[in-house]
């Protein structure tokens, strides 16, 4: 058992240990992320968004989720001073006063770092909405308290949420400067593959 002990800490190392991606949004004319550090794994959409709460059959589903809108127009974006949200963050910003704004990922992430800055209004949902991270089955996995009634309103924060498949911009503001740092979940075999191969390699060096 004791000579299985490196092979195994190894392979947790590399199970727990991903290269992590920076995500940042401008929002000045589109909803494109740039890119830092190691590419993405998967891809990464981003639609307006709707609750869908029954199934095809016209039953209540057990956990009602958030799914893209494809009645819905393209993103928009623009200078929230247009629409009476007042002065530009930056310039322009996603416009979800309407609607809510879904960030879709086809292959989970697990995400430690979250951003974003609100319009410069005291406008927009009264009673508080959240950002809300969701993983595959749906399941609401975190949620960021925002207050759209302080003008400027801003949240930076640490995380360490594990597989993430969605996240969604609550509607009623405009927002700006959204970054996210995320990395691809392992692949259970893949990693372990890994680990015993860093294994051996140890465990030959020592016995050399």
């Amino acid at each position: 058992m004791k000579k299985l002990l490196p092979f195994l800490a190894v392979a947790a190392m590399c199970a727990s240990s991903q290269a992590a991606t920076v995500l940042t949004f401008p929002f000045s004319s589109s909803a494109t992320p740039s890119i830092t550090g190691d590419p993405l794994v998967g891809s990464l959409s981003a639609d307006y968004a709707y609750i869908e709460t029954v199934d095809g059959n016209g039953d209540p589903l057990p956990v009602p989720s958030y799914r893209a809108d494809l009645t819905a127009p393209a993103l928009a974006f623009g200078d929230p001073s247009a629409r009476g949200y007042g002065a530009a963050i930056s310039g322009n910003a996603l416009d979800a006063v309407d609607q809510a704004v879904l960030f879709s990922f086809t292959t989970p992430q697990d995400i430690s770092s979250f951003a974003v800055t609100l319009d410069n209004s005291t406008l927009g949902t009264p009673f508080g909405t959240n950002v809300e991270f969701y993983d595959s089955l749906d399941a609401l996995l975190y949620s960021i308290s925002v207050d759209q009634t302080v003008s400027g309103f801003s949240v930076n924060q640490a995380l360490s949420l594990t597989g993430v498949s969605k996240v969604v911009l609550p509607s009623g503001a405009f927002y700006d400067n959204a970054s996210m740092t995320v990395s691809a979940v392992p692949e259970p075999s893949r990693a372990l593959l890994l680990g015993l191969f860093a294994g051996v390699a140890v465990f030959r060096r020592r016995r050399a």
